[in-house]
């Protein structure tokens, strides 16, 4: 993006010298603010008024041969100053917009992409029924072990002979059972 003579636009002091300031401007191009440009008054030592890493919004006011700009801090005026730091807060929105619109982008395209690899219907709910069978499993086994390792069981080891695997019985056995006892 080329800028234009009289337009605002804000920068980093990258360096300081004694005939000026060095700056990097949001664009990415670099340019200088000679001493004479830094303020209305005489300045005498330019490290006074500005610091390496500060933001300033400058006015630029040509190009030098080399393609760097000729920037000035004192002809920047209030309004300038305004409109410079709201394009800049501007700009960096739109950026942040279009890095998050490239974010959503790929997970859509990503989103697509799985939904194609989706098995189909008749396989998916066969995967759930046994996934439900394998759960229903595991809770019958579990059940087991905890009859096995209940409270009375550890009461009966301390206070008599140790207790055996307590056996499953089926309702036709105890059915059997209970008409040989009649």
């Amino acid at each position: 993006m080329e800028l234009h003579p009289e337009e605002s636009v804000v920068g980093e002091i990258t360096a300081i010298k004694p005939y000026g300031a060095f700056v990097r401007l949001v664009t990415g191009d670099q340019g200088m603010i000679h001493i004479s440009e830094v303020a209305t008054e005489y300045v005498r030592d330019i490290s006074q008024y500005l610091t390496v890493g500060q933001q300033v919004v400058v006015k630029v006011i040509g190009r030098n041969e080399e393609g760097k700009y000729n920037l000035s801090l004192k002809r920047v005026s209030r309004q300038d100053h305004d409109a410079a730091l709201f394009h800049n807060e501007v700009t960096q929105v739109k950026k942040a917009l279009d890095e998050r619109l490239a974010t959503l982008d790929d997970s859509v395209k990503e989103f697509i992409a799985r939904r194609e690899r989706r098995p189909a219907r008749e396989s998916l709910t066969t995967w759930i029924a046994s996934m439900r069978r394998e759960k229903h499993e595991l809770e019958r086994h579990q059940q087991k072990r905890m009859r096995f390792y209940a409270p009375d069981w550890h009461q009966l080891a301390e206070n008599g002979p140790a207790p055996s695997l307590p056996e499953e019985n089926d309702d036709s056995e105890r059915a059997e059972e209970s008409e040989d006892r009649e």
